[in-house]
């Protein structure tokens, strides 16, 4: 009504024109208004909708009046208005916390593509079970945006768990890891799917709200575990691909980012160019040239395994020989062909050798590779130390210079001596020569990681707080070292396997045809020979040196194994002297250092000590650190010594 008061229209008896009153009885508003909606089974949007075009078409209101819809559907409209805004922000938290887990924006899309994916099978499921889309399915496609997410983490994590063991080829990363992690991706989404399951076929009260909440979330996890395995290895392919060109291109965007260096901060600018460890490693594996050579001869070994099948040139002969003559009296002219073999197991023998060579250069490159990635860890630990230590000597150049300044004015205004003055002098400059020395440490730990990647890309590292490392000792039977020999034990005896194998006698065939002026047939025959070592001292001579050499390198796979034992124990024994020095220091040391200086600048500045002792003071307190990174550093070289030991 124009006074705002709501009227059922089932109770409207009468309406009130402009042009005059007019009455129409109960019956006939009914009459006007029910006109074969059908609401069985339907849900409440079409509905409405319905009634909505069917009271425009059939009622005329007055000016003044007007229809409005309560009760549910007003529920329906104001909860749609809010999921408008809680679905695109649950969208982009989800992406967020994502990227806060990887710390890259390239894992985190990867990841983000599950959600499209669960997205298709919740759709699907729905239309399959002929369910409307309500707000309960809404609140069921926020869910299974979470849901859908964590068998993409699953994968990405564990293909970057296997690059940071080693593994560099990207389709062995992904063939390993889609194999390895296929049971607990299917697990994952198989415990929230069945979690859903007795919403999702319940009949009871609530259940038009239950159900379409639990099939978007089985049909969705359904399509995006399947898709997942197949989607997500391609896309972490093409990306890995792409970011392996992108480096190759870094050299003209280093060009571009000295152009724009004057328009940014120092800060932003050694952010963007600094690198972690594992894209160090990656560079390095990629492009040191020893690692490249050591490959290229792994490849060289593959290609030659086919060369056991080697035989002998295809002899093809004419000859005319008159002391030979056919039945009609007259010389031949003959046409042959003649091929020698050696003994069948022979080749099969050198099969087997050229199969033994390629092993133990993949052995020898392995350890190549260990020794490789030992090296550029080493000089990369060795690097945060002395940015450490170099950050310890700035922190004090600027407390002396300050130190030092102040010492000047109070031997200005008369209350110090001279002595003090330049000793705080001498002081501050010992400092400055130490700092400057701490900077070409840090350059030249650089320079030695830079010559371990050799890559053309000029690289900063980015500086880490410096912490333990774990230690992580590798079983000396998956030790590559100890694999080496092994192999190289096993090459010694195919050689001469190989050696005795050429003592059976080697295989000789010949076939021909002869004919002359006198005949019109031709007069064929074969010969087939055996070229039977007699005299072999030649070949006892090898298989004898061949036996030493194997016999030869079985005591050094041993030496080399006791040697590797005794390394690491002692390695051992080095790992625990420097974890007590740091355990000191870690429960006393650190706060013992902080109180001294923190004492002793209090009671110098109240006059409890004089210059000289506070300067001691200083010193201890400096020592003490200084001693900590360098325990630290000792520590996890040491800890890199086991986690890679070579000889």
């Amino acid at each position: 009504t124009p006074s705002g008061h709501k009227v059922p229209l089932s109770e409207l008896a009468e309406i009130q024109y402009t042009e005059g009153p007019a009455k129409i009885s109960r019956d006939e508003t009914k009459r006007r208004l029910v006109v074969g909606i059908n609401v069985r089974n339907r849900d409440l949007e079409s509905v409405v909708n319905d009634v909505q075009q069917r009271i425009e078409a059939n009622i005329t209101l007055p000016p003044g009046y007007r229809v409005t819809y309560g009760g549910q559907f007003e529920n329906l409209q104001r909860a749609s208005s809010r999921l408008k805004v809680a679905v695109p922000i649950a969208l982009a938290l989800i992406f967020l916390m994502l990227y806060f887990a990887f710390d890259s924006t390239r894992d985190a899309l990867m990841i983000y593509s599950a959600i499209p994916l669960a997205a298709v099978g919740g759709v699907f499921l729905l239309w399959l079970r002929d369910l409307p889309f309500s707000i309960s399915a809404g609140v069921g496609f926020v869910a299974l945006f979470g849901i859908a997410v964590l068998n993409g983490i699953v994968l990405i994590e564990y293909f970057k768990e296997l690059k940071h063991k080693g593994m560099t080829d990207i389709d062995q990363i992904i063939l390993k890891g889609t194999k390895e992690r296929l049971r607990p991706v299917i697990l994952t989404a198989l415990a929230a799917a069945l979690g859903f399951l007795p919403m999702a076929i319940s009949t009871g009260a609530g259940a038009e709200v239950q159900r379409p909440l639990a099939t978007v979330v089985i049909g969705g996890l359904v399509t995006s575990t399947l898709l997942t395995m197949l989607v997500l290895p391609v896309l972490y392919s093409i990306f890995q691909t792409q970011k392996v060109k992108k480096q190759t291109r870094r050299k003209g965007k280093a060009i571009l980012f000295l152009l724009l260096l004057p328009f940014l901060s120092p800060l932003n600018a050694q952010e963007n160019s600094a690198l972690e460890l594992e894209e160090i490693r990656t560079l390095a594996l990629e492009n040191n040239s020893g690692l490249k050579a050591s490959a290229l001869q792994v490849e060289e070994a593959d290609a030659l395994i086919g060369n056991a099948f080697s035989f002998d040139k295809t002899k093809l002969y004419y000859h005319y020989d008159e002391n030979n003559l056919a039945y009609n009296g007259l010389p031949l002219n003959v046409y042959g062909i003649e091929q020698e073999l050696l003994f069948p197991s022979v080749y099969f023998a050198g099969k087997k050798l050229n199969k033994a060579n390629f092993r133990q250069q993949s052995s020898a490159y392995r350890v190549e590779k260990r020794l490789l990635e030992k090296r550029v860890v080493s000089a990369y630990h060795r690097l945060q130390f002395e940015l450490e230590k170099e950050d310890v000597y700035r922190r004090l150049d600027s407390f002396y210079q300050t130190f030092s300044h102040a010492a000047k004015r109070r031997f200005e205004t008369g209350e110090t001596n001279y002595l003090e003055r330049i000793t705080a002098q001498a002081k501050q400059r010992q400092i400055r020569t130490k700092y400057r020395q701490s900077g070409e440490d840090v350059q030249s730990a650089l320079i030695e990681l830079k010559q371990l990647v050799q890559g053309e890309l000029d690289f900063t590292v980015k500086k880490l707080p410096l912490s333990k490392l774990d230690v992580n000792p590798l079983a000396f039977q998956e030790h590559p070292g100890v694999q080496y020999y092994q192999d190289q034990i096993e090459l010694f005896q195919a050689k001469r396997n190989l050696e005795a194998q050429r003592l059976l006698p080697d295989i000789s065939l010949n076939f021909f045809q002869g004919q002359n002026s006198g005949t019109d047939k031709n007069l064929s025959g074969y010969q087939i020979g055996l070229r039977i070592p007699i005299l072999f001292s030649g070949n006892s001579s090898r298989i004898r040196a061949s036996r030493i050499a194997s016999e030869t390198v079985e005591q050094e796979a041993r030496d080399y194994r006791t040697q590797l034992e005794a390394r690491q124990s002692f390695l051992l024994m080095q790992l625990r002297k420097y974890e007590e020095a740091l355990a000191y220091y870690e429960e006393e040391g650190r706060e013992l250092s902080r109180e001294i200086f923190e004492t002793s600048r209090f009671s110098f500045e109240s006059g409890e000590i004089n210059f000289f002792q506070y300067v001691q003071s200083i010193e201890n307190s400096l020592e003490m650190l200084l001693e900590y990174l360098t325990n630290l550093n000792d520590f996890n070289q040491t800890a890199i010594e086991i986690n890679y030991l070579t000889l």
